[in-house]
């Protein structure tokens, strides 16, 4: 495509739009790609250009388009965000800067790059909604220029668009972008099934042609017979949605009968379903196969009445009918609302939220700190399938598939998710596990009492939902992480005759808080419990006119103490600084290295190592309570137990144990239980260096097909 067609196409649809910032991007883009080629041979301002053609398409003003034609010059350049917002504006610079990967960075994984990425681009669509449209814009080139890649990254990537970027097409509704994303995904997924298909398709295209136009006339006639004005096409179905009919149902091509749909556009709402109406009259319809998302529309705003008929000739055929305004926003999507001014977009952001419905999966980019946590929980969100929901108000909510009580509760507040004990469905309780289901009307049961439990994140399916159960755990974490590290200090403090309460009111809390970096003294509480602040710093800090100084003939009866367990092998954990004290394990919480600590004082058996929450220490002898802190220096295997709930099928425990193996992770112990329902249990005692390794675990299980949940068991 070349810039003077671009000019032409915008000034049709926004004639009042300032074509400079265009020219002037382009100009840039140009100069900026000077020497550089694509892998296919091409100059590469061909990409930013086809890039800017595909969202003239969609009607986008000309910052977007600027965008387009500069998405590139970041990653690719030596050119900067501020340089940019300099030479264009602010609002350029920032549409460009969320487009840009962040590939500069380093990352563990592939699988962690694509998520930190994707991660990025939702914090920039809070931001701006016409971020992920460059970004889809720009991965509809790469796929149609696609065959000069490796057949391997040809697969990668296509697997990558068909989990992330065809859900999000279609949850902002551009079902014309969906559709050829679908097909060209297809392509190099499935190669040879593809050409099959295709070849398969072609052959039977004449006849089929045929048909369609002998009926669109034949079906427009009769709708024109009826003073129905309205519009009649045809069309073959795509071949990913043929290729997914014939693995859902199990049949071959020849067997699918339903590959013809045919579409009926009127001028308003009453006229659709008096096309529906004549459409049952002229042909037989097909039981449970009526859809009617006019009165209820999906998720992403689509609005249609689909029915599959008995059609001419016995064939099989969906017809869909709509109004000429709903077909436009049905293959427009979000942009379809766009309204412009100098050819700017025009809407503020609080409009354009409400037209996007990404809420929960920017939710999920701020509050999830895991990078394979937060792709699991963009995929949930984004999954396709849809179940329709009403609140006692007889409001309707969609979820996802497998969507929970819990899920809904969420959906209404967060306060009533925090305090939701159970739900009625159509007056009768269920549990906060129930899978919602079409048509369910449900009230949600609270009680002020109640919160949330990391049970819940087993529970919960949404991603509005697991951010907010996240949260509140991080919070009664931090909560309890500060109360110990008061308690801590208070004792320590007691023992040199401060009072902590002092050095609060004084006003020298605060500051030897700022001391030591730290902008609270609740900061400094939980820094403290943490182990991320030494006690005798802090305490030192707190109070610094006293001379904690010792020698050996002055030892404290807790140094005595120390000395006296102290072993010549090496720990893992330090004990006020001090090494090579003996310590033991508290069963009831089993912690790991990488997990904030606390150290107790036993009789007898040196210093028990706690995880800081544990409930068991926490209702502890204060006075026995002590800092400890790991020793990153030393690496040593220790216990995690794990409790895995999965399919009783042959073949599964193999696979549990070839993960486990390929993670470099002994087993200690393992047993496994048949608990009915074609389910079992399986309790595995691994040794594994620290909490990051025994998470990394967790999640290879999760990904097993027929582990239904992997679980850290402590005590």
């Amino acid at each position: 495509m070349q810039l003077q067609e671009i000019l032409d196409r915008v000034s049709t649809y926004a004639p009042d739009a300032d074509l400079d910032v265009i020219m002037r991007a382009y100009l840039f883009s140009a100069k900026a790609h000077a020497g550089q080629f694509r892998r296919s041979g091409e100059p590469y301002l061909t990409h930013p250009l086809a890039v800017a053609g595909i969202l003239t398409d969609m009607s986008m003003d000309v910052d977007t388009i600027a965008t387009a034609l500069l998405h590139d010059t970041i990653e690719d350049t030596l050119v900067s965000q501020e340089t940019l917002a300099e030479i264009f504006s602010p609002e350029i610079g920032e549409l460009v800067d969320g487009v840009t990967k962040i590939g500069k960075l380093q990352f563990r994984s592939k699988q962690e790059a694509q998520a930190e990425n994707f991660r990025k681009m939702l914090l920039a669509i809070s931001r701006d909604i016409r971020v992920i449209l460059v970004k889809l814009a720009d991965r509809l080139h790469n796929m149609r220029t696609l065959e000069s890649m490796r057949a391997d990254k040809q697969a990668r990537i296509a697997r990558e668009t068909l989990d992330i970027f065809v859900p999000i097409a279609n949850r902002l509704g551009l079902g014309g972008l969906k559709t050829e994303l679908q097909d060209l995904c297809f392509r190099y997924l499935h190669p040879d099934l593809y050409k099959e298909l295709a070849r398969a398709v072609a052959d039977g295209a004449p006849e089929r042609d045929a048909y369609i136009d002998r009926n669109c006339e034949f079906l427009l006639k009769h709708l024109s017979d009826c003073g129905i004005e309205c519009e009649v096409s045809g069309r073959a179905k795509t071949l990913w949605s043929i290729h997914c009919k014939m693995v859902e149902q199990n049949l071959e091509f020849e067997q699918v009968h339903d590959i013809l749909a045919f579409r009926v556009l009127v001028d308003d709402i009453g006229e659709c379903y008096a096309v529906l109406g004549q459409a049952h009259a002229l042909f037989s319809p097909i039981p449970d196969r009526i859809k009617d998302y006019i009165a209820i529309p999906k998720a992403n705003g689509y609005r249609s009445i689909h029915t599959t008929v008995i059609g001419p000739e016995g064939r099989r055929i969906e017809i869909q009918i709509r109004t000429h305004e709903q077909h436009r926003i049905a293959e427009d999507g979000i942009s379809a609302h766009w309204r412009y001014k100098e050819g700017h977009l025009a809407l503020d952001q609080e409009e354009i939220q409400r037209i996007v419905r990404l809420r929960e999966l920017i939710d999920a980019a701020k509050e999830v700190e895991d990078s394979d946590e937060f792709l699991q929980t963009v995929k949930i969100e984004l999954f396709t399938q849809e179940v329709y929901v009403f609140t006692p108000a007889g409001d309707v909510k969609v979820f996802p598939v497998g969507a929970t009580s819990l899920d809904f509760a969420y959906a209404v507040h967060t306060e009533v998710g925090n305090t939701c004990v159970g739900a009625k469905v159509d007056g009768r309780m269920v549990p906060l596990k129930y899978e919602l289901r079409n048509g369910d009307t449900l009230e949600i049961l609270t009680s002020p009492h109640q919160k949330p439990s990391r049970d819940w994140l087993q529970i919960a399916q949404t991603g509005r939902a697991l951010s907010k159960i996240r949260r509140c755990l991080r919070e009664e974490e931090r909560e309890r992480g500060k109360e110990l590290g008061r308690e801590m200090l208070e004792n320590e403090l007691k023992k040199h005759g401060v009072a902590l309460a002092k050095t609060i009111r004084s006003g020298l809390a605060k500051r030897a808080a700022r001391d030591l970096g730290l902008r609270t003294v609740e900061q400094l509480f939980l820094a403290v419990a943490t182990g991320n602040t030494g006690l005798m710093v802090a305490v030192r800090a707190l109070a610094p006119d006293i001379n904690f100084e010792k020698s050996e003939e002055d030892e404290t009866p807790l140094q005595a103490f120390m000395n006296r367990f102290r072993r010549r092998s090496t720990s893992p954990v330090l004990v006020g600084g001090e090494q090579d004290v003996l310590v033991g394990y508290a069963r009831c919480c089993n912690p790991l290295p990488g997990e904030p600590v606390a150290g107790f004082i036993t009789r007898g058996r040196g210093i028990t190592i706690h995880l800081a929450t544990c409930p068991q220490l926490l209702a502890s002898d204060l006075e026995r309570k002590i800092a400890v802190e790991w020793d990153s220096n030393v690496v040593a295997r220790h216990h995690g137990e794990l409790r895995v709930v999965c399919a009783d099928r042959p073949g599964l425990l193999a696979n549990i144990s070839k993960i486990i193996e390929s993670a470099g992770i002994n087993i200690s112990r393992i047993e496994a239980h048949n608990i009915g329902d074609e389910k079992s249990t399986i309790h595995l005692e691994v040794a594994v260096t620290d909490i990051s390794e025994l998470h990394t675990l967790i999640r290879g299980l999760e990904r097993i097909r027929g582990v239904i949940s992997a679980d850290r068991v402590r005590g």
